[in-house]
């Protein structure tokens, strides 16, 4: 399992070696340079969304930010049951890459699975996403309005609005699918 140090990492080792400051980066992704530095050194919960618009920012496919190697398939990318790269986002939260290593994808499927009392920050990124529920039930706050779902309902939204999932049994799984 990787975790986002390792990515925060990655994220810096890449920024350093593009030669851009913290400041110019910020610029560069839209956010100010305190909060960026906040997801770089761990002080904040770096968003997933905030993950692939550093990937774009830095001209890379995301998985190599999220598992340090190079996609390297075109046609056709299968991830076998429990084989997904697991990324503990933090305690209670993980989250699983479902794309292989499918070059340049137009979607981030993603099998998340969230620990009751978890309760994460609201983020918004571009484009769309698409959540099903496959175990327990889900809170989903999108712009200050709640969500309940169980098992086998699914949710479709403008990801630009704030928005988080909640777990409201001890353990809710759920697939995500972010729009790049």
């Amino acid at each position: 399992m990787d975790n986002l140090d390792e990515i925060r990492m990655r994220i810096k080792d890449l920024r350093e070696f593009s030669d851009y400051t913290p400041q110019f980066f910020a610029d560069k992704l839209g956010l100010p340079v305190d909060l960026y530095l906040d997801y770089e050194e761990g002080r904040k919960n770096l968003p997933i969304g905030t993950i692939y618009a550093i990937a774009s920012a830095l001209m890379i496919e995301p998985g190599v930010l999220l598992t340090g190697e190079e996609p390297h398939d075109d046609e056709c990318t299968v991830v076998y049951a429990g084989k997904g790269r697991e990324i503990m986002r933090y305690e209670g939260y993980s989250f699983s890459s479902l794309n292989g290593n499918f070059i340049n994808p137009a979607l981030e499927p993603m099998l998340v699975t969230i620990k009751e009392g978890v309760l994460p920050e609201l983020v918004s990124h571009d484009g769309e996403e698409f959540n099903y529920v496959i175990e327990g039930m889900l809170r989903v706050n999108i712009n200050s309005k709640d969500y309940y779902l169980k098992e086998g309902d699914s949710l479709y939204f403008n990801a630009k609005f704030p928005h988080a999932q909640v777990a409201m049994t001890p353990v809710a799984r759920f697939i995500t699918v972010l729009q790049k």
